[in-house]
């Protein structure tokens, strides 16, 4: 089971008077009854995490976990690691969570991470993870721009023909006014798409405490890691099958997984040599696009 070293952790619902132990086991504590109900993770169905709880629905009761319970998100975060652990080792379980940055540690196994030849710890920043959305959505989009271009270029044409006429005689000039209304509508959509990129952030920011928490950095050449410092124990890894390939930023190394990104390391934290190295590492594993 990955994560399996991460201590239990206890929280009360006051509204539903019961109380949850959440390790090797679920086990919930009634108000007025004095043995708990315990509950192996093979009996539990699904487990699902939203802004304000963890619902966990085993033996067909639901029990909600308010995150109010949690006041320090360094047991949120130890509460999260141990029920994603709890996935990993049975994957039948169903799991839904918000987005995120971090990988989900339902990906990773425990066992022997092998050489470490790069590990390093540091925290996150919005912009370079905003400047990095925004070169991936450009990259997803960068037909949709061209055509973009095209239609403002030729729209543009077209209104300057009605207005002006003698198309034969101005064509010198309306050709470069309609280039520029072009790259404009060009530009205008990149404005969106970085205003899109600061608000994705911001609502991560807001719904993952992890953003906040240095965060432990592993590449090895069993698999790579990103986990909360104060969780990591340097035997669970997400082995490079699991991944299909990667992009590199300016400014940082993303993997995906099934068209989902999955790994994010800021080139900020390394050298230009050893940023460089890291590149050919990952090459040499996965298809880089």
């Amino acid at each position: 089971m990955a994560f399996e070293s991460l201590p239990g952790v206890k929280v009360s619902s006051y509204a539903a008077e019961q109380t949850f132990v959440i390790g090797d086991f679920f086990a919930v504590y009634q108000k007025g009854e004095e043995n708990p109900t315990i509950y192996r993770w093979t009996e539990v169905k699904s487990i699902t995490e939203n802004k304000i709880e963890f619902i966990i629905n085993v033996a067909g009761v639901v029990y909600k976990i308010p995150k109010t319970g949690l006041p320090d998100e360094k047991k949120l975060l130890n509460l999260r690691g141990v029920l994603e652990g709890a996935v990993s080792f049975n994957p039948k379980i169903e799991y839904s969570h918000q987005k995120r940055i971090l990988p989900p540690k339902y990906l990773y196994l425990s066992g022997d991470a092998g050489d470490t030849p790069y590990n390093v710890n540091g925290y996150y920043k919005e912009r370079e993870i905003n400047l990095s959305n925004v070169i991936l959505l450009n990259t997803r989009l960068g037909n949709i721009f061209k055509l973009i271009a095209a239609v403002a270029i030729t729209a543009v044409f077209i209104i300057l023909h009605f207005i002006w006429g003698d198309t034969a005689q101005n064509w010198f000039w309306f050709l470069p006014i309609s280039a520029f209304s072009g790259g404009i509508a060009v530009m205008l959509v990149y404005l969106v798409c970085a205003v899109i990129a600061n608000y994705h952030y911001a609502h991560l920011y807001k719904t993952d405490p992890a953003l906040s928490e240095e965060i432990t950095f592993t590449i090895s050449t069993a698999g790579f890691s990103a986990v909360e410092s104060h969780l990591f124990s340097g035997h669970e890894f997400i082995p490079w099958e699991e991944a299909n390939y990667f992009i590199e930023t300016n400014n940082v190394f993303i993997i995906y997984k099934h068209n989902k990104a999955v790994f994010w390391l800021p080139k900020r934290l390394f050298s230009k040599e050893v940023q460089t190295e890291i590149s050919g590492f990952i090459h040499e594993r996965l298809v880089q696009k």
